[in-house]
């Protein structure tokens, strides 16, 4: 500029100097900015790519590392610094493999996902349970992860085991007690919606369900019946699963020619005290899982479809469904599964169906 007129050199000074104070205004704006950001963010530690890393380096080392060291947000001057020779070493162009346990495999998280919209009351661990039969090994917090990566909310756990001094009594002898009660089921009929009445037992140890009987009038009559089939010496199922005590509420349904008849098979029967469900909690919870997986959802015709519907339950219940109590395996013998050579498992993933598709059961089907 020298060669310039002094006229011309002063106003192109008086430009320049307005272009810079433009300049150092906006920078002092984006400066505003990039705090307002960072206020925003939450308090947890940033990550950058490779190119952010690159590109960090590349602007600060033009800035200047004094310069720098009074405007760097984003991180530190020896962070910026490090990037800088890892970049001038050429270690900012490798790829670098990510760290951290690796996803699971496609297949897996959609059929978590399957089972998870086809039973919305699932949990975690009962999906867990399910997956083991078929093989498949994760445990419940990836369940969750794969829950959350899509959005998905997890059903709320609205069942606590209450702990007392009879659970451990009853840890000590569940080999020997069988625990019975009734339930109540409407069905609908030409005359409209009649209560039957459903009397089942269950086996504390190995949580084996039978039911006894099912009727609208459960009288002495139908009552010292039921004790007459499940004590017979070959046949009656109390007399299979090995039960000495029989434990029950004091409804007055349990009559005392039904106590008679089970107390002269060597079959000891129990009334818990008044008020104290939680003392039968094998039974209660089994009345709840068969009203809330199956009663509930169905729209049942006369005794005769609650008959069917019940006995698929207690196919089911014995069968296939796994229990978290149970190390969260069915009750029933599975047959063990095929694998190749190199030990993965083999055989097309099928879906059994019960009650018109309320209860599901996921299995492996021989190749």
């Amino acid at each position: 500029m020298d060669h310039l007129p002094l006229m011309l050199r002063l106003v192109a000074a008086m430009v320049l100097k307005k272009q810079c104070q433009v300049l150092l205004a906006e920078i002092a704006y984006l400066r505003a900015e990039n705090g307002y950001y960072r206020q925003q963010l939450p308090p947890k530690r940033l990550t950058f790519t490779m190119a952010w890393k690159r590109r960090f380096a590349e602007t600060g080392a033009v800035v200047g590392w004094a310069r720098l060291k009074d405007i760097c947000t984003i991180a530190s001057i020896r962070t910026v610094q490090r990037w800088k020779n890892l970049l001038e070493k050429g270690l900012l162009s490798v790829t670098t493999t990510k760290q951290g346990r690796p996803r699971v495999a496609k297949e897996t998280e959609d059929l978590v996902l399957k089972m998870s919209k086809e039973n919305p009351s699932w949990g975690a661990v009962r999906i867990v349970g399910e997956l083991d039969k078929l093989e498949i090994v994760i445990c419940a917090r990836t369940v969750s992860a794969i829950w959350k990566r899509h959005g998905m909310v997890p059903p709320d756990p609205q069942r606590r085991m209450k702990e007392s001094n009879w659970k451990p009594f009853i840890a000590g002898h569940d080999h020997e007690i069988v625990a019975t009660d009734f339930f109540t089921a409407d069905v609908w009929g030409w005359l409209g919606k009649r209560t039957v009445y459903v009397l089942f037992f269950i086996h504390l140890q190995t949580r084996r369900v039978h039911i006894a009987g099912i009727t609208e009038n459960p009288d002495e009559a139908f009552m010292k019946q039921t004790a007459r089939n499940d004590t017979m010496a070959d046949v009656g199922w109390l007399k299979e699963v090995g039960a000495k005590y029989l434990i029950h509420d004091r409804d007055t349904k349990y009559c005392e020619s039904w106590k008679t008849i089970v107390t002269d098979s060597n079959v000891e029967t129990l009334a818990l005290p008044a008020n104290s469900p939680d003392l039968n909690a094998y039974a209660e919870r089994w009345v709840r899982s068969i009203k809330v997986d199956c009663i509930r959802r169905l729209t049942i015709l006369g005794v005769s479809g609650l008959r069917r519907a019940v006995r698929e339950y207690v196919e089911f219940y014995n069968a296939e469904r796994p229990h978290q109590s149970m190390d969260n395996a069915p009750l029933g013998a599975q047959p063990p599964a095929q694998k190749l050579d190199d030990g993965l498992v083999k055989g097309p993933i099928r879906c059994r169906e019960r009650c018109g598709g309320v209860l599901k059961h996921y299995y492996r089907e021989a190749a």
